[in-house]
């Protein structure tokens, strides 16, 4: 909710991965390369939010072991909490 409003069809066109021309898009805010890179077979609308979340995770677990560890590793420890 905090980056996409719930809004499967947003996209941000303001933000360094735009001007390099790669607008986050759905509701995880993932670019088409890394999209592209971690959806499943037979889940690859950028726009579907559950094809959104299954590749955002997936890019999250092979990059920094758990979806716990990516959201750790941006603020330097253990800072999970809830909106």
């Amino acid at each position: 909710m905090n980056e996409s409003s719930g809004d499967p069809t947003a996209v941000n066109l303001y933000d360094g991965n735009a001007a390099a021309g790669h607008p986050s898009i759905g509701l995880m805010r993932t670019i088409r390369p890394t999209f592209d890179a971690y959806a499943l077979d037979g889940h690859r609308d950028i726009y579907n939010p559950v094809d959104n979340i299954v590749a955002a995770v997936r890019y999250a677990t092979a990059t920094y072991g758990s979806p716990e560890e990516a959201v750790a590793s941006e603020c330097g420890g253990s800072c999970w909490r809830g909106y």
